[in-house]
């Protein structure tokens, strides 16, 4: 299996990613970057800290200034980075299980990398890199995310509950405390066991507990992080999982009755979001899946906000990248100002049901013949790259893609009514496991 993936590394720690991979990860990057100024941190999985050292290390022997942020999130990095203008790292494997390990980089500007990858893959098989004496010092992401935060959400007065798993968000709840926001957390210490969850994935079963909570606490809404904390799932006040979607359409309408612009949406959101960005003066930029390509196509594209089905939500009006801590305390501020309770606002919109749903094909290879095979099978479908959105009526589509980052088949559907998601459910899923 190849550790290199479309925007990341990832791999089995100890298998794919050992220390001495890591040092040479660490090497050909910098050759790469040219023994520039980098700020790398790590996660809280068992084998971060082991990883990042020999990361730092190899940084180091090609002339880079390493700045080392020790444990962080995903947004405080890439806010770290792209604040000073610098190249970033992040020693994460996101959600995947707790035997995973892997490596986000980010650009100068907080777009990830996507084709620089292939460029460090080739630097790092041919094993030649520069040789110089570079340096390692520590410093704080905290206080400049936290200011900029406050700076541009100010303080709200809303009561949270924010499950995070034993990720890396349990860094960033201290932030969202002097927001204003009355916090009751859940798995908020580090734990690379994550607290016995198969793995820090805001999803399914994961979600029970934050939802019995937010009813017990009476909360305004709920949120759950992945394990680096770029995404957020939100629960609403009725201890109900809104459609992503109708997250989107919420930070969309908001967004743009303050500024008109552009909103960038992918594949897999629903499409009555369209009709939500019109009437309030907007324009749609439709993109492919993956956080890598939709940072990078919402800076060419200027656009104000992004939204992906997967929760990863982009407030480009303010920087590129994903961000959950700014989400919890965005979404806080729009139900202050609107003084309206989320699961008004999500009736209000009342979107068609869409279903996400991930099937496990056991090796990449099976999942990339998946792909050519149903593009065979269906030539006038949508071609999104790496899969294919298959349009049945004017409600009515089938998103059948490759992640990115797992040996899983995605499909995602939009259907009429429940009823008919099931049928169309089991249609595409028996499909892809016949393939």
């Amino acid at each position: 299996m190849s550790i290199f993936r479309a925007y990341d590394i990832r791999g089995i720690y100890g298998k794919d990613l050992t220390e001495k991979v890591m040092l040479n990860l660490g090497r050909a990057l910098g050759t790469f970057i040219d023994g520039k100024k980098i700020c790398v941190g790590y996660d809280t999985r068992k084998s971060s800290k082991k990883l990042f050292d020999s990361f730092s290390e190899g940084l180091s022997s090609t002339g880079c200034e390493v700045i080392s942020l020790g444990l962080t999130a995903n947004p405080m990095l890439y806010f770290y980075s792209w604040k000073n203008k610098i190249f970033g790292a992040l020693i994460t494997a996101s959600h995947n299980p707790k035997e995973w390990n892997g490596l986000k980089m980010v650009r100068p500007n907080g777009v990830s990398f996507i084709e620089e990858i292939k460029k460090i893959e080739d630097i790092y098989i041919s094993g030649s890199f520069l040789k110089n004496k570079g340096e390692i010092i520590k410093a704080d992401a905290t206080k400049d995310y936290e200011n900029f935060l406050k700076s541009k959400i100010g303080v709200t007065r809303k009561k949270v509950v924010l499950e995070c798993f034993g990720g890396s968000n349990v860094v960033g709840l201290p932030i969202l405390k002097k927001t204003g926001l009355d916090i009751v957390s859940l798995h908020d210490k580090p734990n690379g066991d994550f607290f016995g969850f198969e793995r820090p994935e805001p999803k399914g079963e994961n979600l029970n507990l934050l939802k019995k909570t937010v009813i017990k606490e009476k909360a305004d809404f709920g949120v759950a992080y992945d394990g680096d904390g770029d995404r957020s799932v939100f629960i609403d006040d009725k201890g109900r999982e809104p459609n992503v979607s109708s997250i989107i359409a919420i930070f969309a309408d908001y967004i743009l009755n303050k500024k008109k612009g552009s909103i960038l949406l992918t594949a897999d959101c629903a499409s009555e979001i369209e009709d939500v960005v019109k009437k309030s003066g907007g324009k749609t930029v439709w993109w492919r899946v993956g956080h890598g390509f939709i940072e990078d196509k919402s800076v060419k594209e200027k656009v104000l906000f992004a939204g992906e089905q997967s929760s990863h939500l982009y407030f480009n009006e303010f920087y590129p990248f994903s961000d959950g801590l700014m989400a919890t305390a965005y979404l806080s501020k729009i139900l202050s100002e609107r003084k309206i309770k989320l699961s008004e606002l999500i009736d209000k919109i009342n979107l068609h049901p869409i279903e996400k749903l991930y099937i496990n094909v056991e090796t990449n290879e099976n999942k990339d013949r998946i792909v050519e095979d149903l593009k065979k099978r269906y030539p006038n479908a949508l071609d999104i790259m790496d899969g294919i959105k298959i349009r049945l009526n004017d409600i009515e589509w089938v998103l059948i893609r490759a992640s990115q980052t797992n040996p899983e088949i995605n499909i995602c559907i939009e259907a009429k009514d429940e009823n008919r998601m099931n049928d169309l459910i089991k249609e595409y899923t028996k499909l892809v496991k016949q393939i």
